[in-house]
């Protein structure tokens, strides 16, 4: 896999986190700091994991014939590389949660 489209992926959800965190400001202020930040920085991991499992299931539940082995491989695939996009959308809506929260207060 190229670097240049981990670098994106973490760019963008960095964006997200910070943008996130400034409408979690705006529709909930009641809430504390902290809160707003894990919420918003929550958000794209839970929208990826949601269509991973999508995936998977689809994969599943489609009609291979007798490629039962690639069937397998493709959804251990799938799941090995949506959790990495997980964790990196989880890394960098953090960072730009927190970069976003900082810069408001």
């Amino acid at each position: 896999m190229n670097f240049t489209l981990i670098f994106i992926g973490f760019a963008l959800a960095v964006l997200m986190g910070a943008g996130a965190v400034s409408l979690l400001a705006t529709v909930r202020p009641q809430w504390s700091a902290r809160r707003r930040q894990l919420i918003a920085a929550s958000i794209l991991p839970l929208i990826t994991a949601l269509a991973t499992l999508l995936g998977i299931l689809f994969i599943s539940t489609a009609e291979h014939g007798q490629s039962q082995s690639v069937e397998d491989l493709a959804i251990a695939a799938l799941a090995t590389i949506g959790a990495g996009l997980v964790v990196l959308a989880l890394a960098g809506g953090l960072v730009g949660a927190v970069l976003a929260g900082r810069r408001r207060s």
